[in-house]
């Protein structure tokens, strides 16, 4: 069951690469050098002749690449393929398998773009933002094939770190498979090393397969709620919040080996033994500066016996209502996290009765924990005017309530949201300064994208943000548009969000971070923002292994790609 105002990690499973030297570039640049790379178009852009060669070394594997609407217009037109688009337009399983499809149409076409599946035949239809070949891997050697044409990469995922206008795509798609540890123990590690149960998760495997393949072994890993995500990549790259992070940690917390080809085109292992700085920078490091993932190995853990679910739903017939809904909802969330539930929600700013619609998940809780966590929902609704439900259920094992659980964000729309970790400090002190943003900032939906208190055991053995010590939720802001929607509406919509975003993290004042995977991808003080004092150390770490910055993506470490809105 997913609710309102939740945004979730992008899904598309490829990297995307501008490719070969710079036209007019001598010696390789220093880190934050800003340089211009050969994209389609350019006179420096391969020859057909070398394409086919280069198509003939991999197999046949490499793609030419096309917006997810393609084939409803223009030479590409295709009435049947056209139609099952239509049908499956927001469908996550849909896009994940177009070479061309992205989460968000943001990302896929831009503002400038023009190539809608609402339009007909004849109408405009460009590549958009959109690579323009993708090799399809299947092997390893595929990547490093890729890696020695010289690529020069721009990498885009929910901040726009998977497309790329002109570019070449990784496209990691088809690496499906996982492989079962009763005992795994790391590359390099002494003789002595005491096994961990362990899954090895390619590239190519999606959450929902990963979590099904688990409970057929009466197992969890720690992974996220929406169901198309790649498990292998972007997910703990970016720090990965988790039902079960309240007792096991951040999905990056959870990793015990990596193997990826580096810039130099070798493949290679990194895990707390072969390269502890670099495993470091890949637990939470974010985006994919730090090499192309062919594989990542995460604990495992017994199934619990029992989970229990609470549902809180509240709804207020006037304003005066919903903020005080909304105010003592922010204490209510700090109580409900100390008693170690995680959970999600939406909340209301006035465009609907709804004032907030929350979900929370709890292992071996008892209907005493939960009256005792929740009871501060409870009392709200004895208010004048507020109406709802606060309740729980149960289910036998997380494998029977996993199914109910996973969803996935908006598909094939416009979205971009903004968010700041919270801790109970803010939740409790800030709460009339955060309210008043919600109600004058209607046109924004806010939410939780993450509620709880994250175990902090391995938070100095990675890259993610000190915050996540602290932090008892996530606050998002999210805006959609349609795609007719006029180019200077739709940039306003983003500028607008900045400053909305900004505006949070002045209440929550400079210590505050973010949710890497659910930033606002035009973060000014992103560094800060996204790593705070781990960023120095992992820009040394880049620098050492991307001497010459070959993998380089928006607001990504040592990047010297910033995108504009």
């Amino acid at each position: 069951m997913k609710v309102p105002g939740l945004t979730a990690l992008c899904n598309f499973l490829c990297i995307c690469l501008s490719i070969f030297p710079p036209a007019k570039a001598a010696t390789s640049p220093a880190p934050n050098h800003r340089r211009r790379r050969c994209v389609f178009g350019d006179e420096c852009w391969p020859k057909d002749a070398e394409w086919k060669a280069f198509n003939e070394s991999i197999s046949g594997r490499l793609i030419r690449t096309f917006p997810s609407a393609n084939v409803c217009h223009g030479k590409q037109y295709d009435a049947a393929l056209c139609q099952t688009a239509k049908d499956h337009w927001t469908n996550g399983l849909w896009r994940t398998n177009q070479t061309g499809g992205y989460t968000s149409m943001l990302w896929e076409m831009g503002l400038d773009g023009e190539c809608s599946i609402d339009t007909g035949q004849k109408a405009p239809c460009d590549a958009g933002l959109v690579p323009h070949f993708s090799v399809g891997v299947q092997e390893v050697k595929d990547i490093q094939a890729s890696i020695n044409l010289r690529i020069r990469r721009i990498f885009i995922w929910f901040l726009g770190r998977s497309s790329g206008k002109g570019a070449l795509s990784i496209w990691t798609h088809y690496m499906k498979g996982r492989q079962w540890h009763k005992k795994f123990v790391p590359k390099g590690a002494p003789a002595n090393t005491s096994g961990t149960p362990a899954v090895t998760l390619y590239a190519g495997e999606q959450l929902q397969d990963a979590y099904a393949a688990a409970a057929e072994k009466g197992l969890i890993i720690v992974m996220g709620d929406s169901k198309t995500v790649g498990a292998a990549g972007g997910y703990f790259l970016g720090g990965g919040h988790s039902p079960f992070a309240h007792f096991y940690g951040l999905g990056a917390d959870n990793v015990l080996e990596v193997t990826l080809v580096d810039a130099k085109g070798e493949y290679i292992t990194i895990n707390q033994y072969t390269d502890p700085d670099y495993f470091y920078a890949l637990r939470g490091g974010g985006g994919n500066s730090w090499g192309v993932i062919v594989s990542v190995t995460m604990k495992t853990y017994p199934d619990h016996s029992h989970i229990q679910i609470g549902r809180v739903h509240l709804n207020a017939t006037n304003n005066e209502t919903l903020r005080t809904i909304l105010e003592r909802t922010f204490s209510a969330i700090s109580r409900v996290t100390e008693a170690g539930y995680v959970g999600y929600a939406g909340l209301g700013n006035g465009k609907s009765p709804t004032a907030f619609d929350g979900l929370f998940i709890q292992p071996n809780a008892t209907n005493e924990t939960f009256s005792e966590a929740f009871s501060l929902f409870v009392d709200m609704m004895s208010l004048q005017d507020v109406d709802g439900h606060v309740l729980s259920f149960d289910f036998p094992s997380w494998a029977s309530w996993c199914p109910h659980f996973l969803g996935d964000p908006n598909m094939g729309t416009n979205t971009i949201s903004g968010s700041r970790l919270l801790t109970p400090e803010v939740l409790t002190n800030k709460s009339k300064e955060i309210v008043d943003l919600i109600l004058k900032n209607q046109d924004y939906d806010p939410g939780f994208g993450f509620i709880g208190r994250v175990n902090p055991q391995e938070r100095d053995n990675t890259a993610v943000h000190d915050i996540w010590k602290e932090s008892a939720a996530l606050m998002t802001f999210g805006a959609t548009w349609s795609d007719d929607t006029p180019r200077d509406k739709a940039l306003k919509i983003k500028k607008d969000l900045i400053e909305l975003t900004e505006e949070l993290g002045n209440i929550v004042g400079k210590a505050g971070g973010t949710y890497f995977n659910q930033a606002n991808p035009y973060e000014r003080d992103w560094q800060n923002v996204f790593w705070g004092r781990k960023y120095e150390k992992l820009l040394a770490i880049k620098q050492r292994i991307d001497p010459s910055n070959l993998f380089v993506c928006n607001r990504c470490v040592g990047s010297d790609i910033i995108l504009e809105p």
